[in-house]
């Protein structure tokens, strides 16, 4: 009998150890999978350019890259081409950016924002200005923004309340689930997440469709500032 009980509770102890052994080894997401993606960028019906997307990961090291340059019309008019790039440490279930860089070139006119993340402190340079800002760990900048977003989504997070720092200050971002939406890119089909920027007043409006297929990176973003809308849509998406 004694031996009976004894095999029992071995076999509790050994049932909680392997469950948490399983658990440790299948973390939550903490990140999208590395990728390469190709957006089309309009205004209207009117093409203004073309949008290319990468994020690497080495080890726990992430590195997101964003380029965006104008074609046909939009670049005879305009030219403008637009860099932007953050890189960071995976930490636990949170980003750390170290470093962002935005860069929006118009013929010999450029429009910098260069940010260092140290501790609590962010310390930047925008249009020539240097600025400093107290920050917390989980304080992103505008491109990671995106990542810790999907990482949210994925974990179906009710909250969705960020703090950026950007231009040159620190604001905070919430967003609006809108429900689920399937929708047709030239790239497929996906099963997206709908979710908008709350912002105060009706003169700029921000739409994110984030697809499940892309660990919930956006397929389709729409902008809205006064009666102009640019649409930003995935033409082309691969894991790498």
């Amino acid at each position: 009998m004694k031996s009976i009980i004894k095999s029992s509770i071995l076999k509790k102890i050994l049932g909680a150890t392997f469950a948490s052994l399983l658990l440790a080894q299948t973390p939550a997401m903490a990140i999208p999978a590395a990728f390469q993606a190709d957006y089309t960028v309009a205004k209207g019906s009117m093409k203004l350019g073309n949008l290319h997307t990468s994020l690497k990961i080495n080890g726990n090291r992430y590195s997101y890259h964003k380029y965006t340059k104008s074609s046909g019309l939009a670049k005879l008019l305009t030219g403008i081409k637009i860099t932007e790039n953050t890189d960071g440490q995976i930490s636990g279930q949170n980003l750390r950016p170290t470093s962002y860089l935005f860069n929006q070139s118009k013929r010999s006119k450029s429009k910098i924002d260069k940010i260092q993340f140290a501790g609590n402190s962010a310390k930047g340079n925008y249009k020539g200005k240097a600025y400093s800002e107290v920050i917390s760990g989980v304080t992103q900048d505008r491109a990671s923004l995106e990542l810790v977003l999907a990482r949210d989504i994925a974990l179906n997070k009710a909250k969705l309340s960020y703090s950026v720092v950007e231009r040159g200050r620190k604001k905070q971002y919430n967003f609006q689930k809108l429900g689920n939406e399937k929708i047709q890119t030239p790239a497929g089909t996906f099963n997206t997440v709908k979710v908008k920027v709350q912002r105060a007043g009706g003169n700029r409006e921000t739409t994110f469709w984030l697809a499940k297929e892309t660990d919930y990176m956006p397929v389709k973003i729409r902008h809205r500032e006064k009666k102009d809308i640019i649409t930003t849509v995935i033409r082309s998406y691969r894991k790498s």
